[in-house]
């Protein structure tokens, strides 16, 4: 029998999947992650392999593959990458929409988030607002409100000072309860029994509005993440490790939290996030208290967040241009609504 994929290491196979359309090579990425095994020692053998295959083979790091069915379009991604490569049959193209989806310009990473997606094979979880009514103080901040965001999307939502950014973010949260309409996370309407039961599946970035000197280091804040949890002290530390060096700042861990710099706060706040393993991502004016140099350091920091990990992200900001730079979609709060 011929598996859709087939992996053998030092002659021994490791490796075998019957799974259709590209979902094998996702299911080696993760065997991967869980295995300690040279990649560039692996041999792969696909039955079909396109542009799509090939990038996908570029971003794991495989070196050597044998394809039964190989369409053109997959030697210049072979080539480019390094990866030596026979096969049985060469055509000139593989009858599958996704391989004109991708362009010349997408780099191997671009390619592995484009088709996570499509495979539904994300970090984040779809938001949506209906007919969102919600008073703060006997006035009516927001209006008539209607939202929605796909799973492992990511949008700017902008607007004055006192639009109701923030209290759009609370009621996201279930801070904030609606006059009336509803907001859903996932499949879980915020409020419910079931949305409480994975309240954790969502994250808030707050503003650093203060400058408290209680004693508190980087890698605590961190774990407050996985407070209430029923993880031992060694494998808490290992999350919060994680985290840490999946924003880049595993080195401030017993770093005062009070005496770093906004950049490194922005970093601090999200590992917290992630070490709770949120889906939803909410950032309230994280610009705020950042120098030119630290926005540019945030940009790329998310820009990294979103290839490598997918969570759904809304940002609220009244910065237009550092929002424009995002290159996520933006709407604009005003009046109550989105526009």
């Amino acid at each position: 029998m011929i598996h859709s994929l087939t992996v053998i290491y030092n002659g021994k196979t490791v490796f075998e999947s019957d799974s259709r359309w590209l979902h094998p090579l996702f299911e080696l990425h993760d065997f991967l992650k869980h295995n300690q095994l040279p990649v560039d020692e692996l041999l792969i053998s696909d039955k079909v392999a396109g542009r799509a295959a090939a990038s996908m083979m570029a971003y794991i790091g495989i070196k050597r593959c044998h394809i039964e069915l190989i369409s053109r379009r997959a030697f210049d991604v072979f080539d480019k990458s390094g990866i030596k490569y026979t096969y049985n049959t060469v055509v000139e193209q593989i009858d599958c929409g996704t391989e004109y989806l991708i362009t010349d310009r997408m780099t191997a990473e671009d390619v592995w988030l484009f088709l996570r997606k499509r495979a539904g094979r994300i970090e984040g979880l779809p938001v949506r607002c209906d007919s969102l009514k919600v008073s703060v103080g006997g006035r009516l901040t927001l209006n008539n409100l209607n939202f929605s965001i796909s799973a492992g999307e990511q949008a700017v939502i902008v607007g004055a000072n006192g639009a109701g950014k923030t209290t759009f973010l609370k009621t996201l949260l279930g801070l904030l309860k609606p006059d009336s309409g509803s907001v859903t996370v996932g499949n879980y309407i915020v409020g419910s029994d079931e949305w409480k039961r994975n309240r954790s599946n969502t994250a808030y970035v707050n503003q650093e509005k203060t400058a408290s000197t209680f004693p508190v280091a980087a890698g605590e804040v961190v774990s407050i993440g996985l407070a209430g949890s029923k993880l031992s002290s060694g494998e808490i530390y290992y999350n919060v490790e994680l985290a840490m060096r999946r924003t880049g700042c595993f080195n401030l861990l017993k770093r005062s939290y009070h005496t770093l710099s906004g950049g490194e706060k922005q970093r601090v706040a999200i590992a917290r996030c992630l070490c709770q393993n949120a889906k939803v991502l909410l950032l309230d004016e994280p610009t705020s208290f950042l120098d030119r140099e630290g926005k540019d350091d945030l940009r790329l920091l998310l820009d990294d967040l979103c290839r490598k990990e997918a969570p759904t992200i809304i940002t609220v900001s009244h910065d237009w241009a550092w929002s424009e730079s995002l290159a996520w979609q933006i709407k604009e709060l005003k009046g109550g609504t989105l526009c």
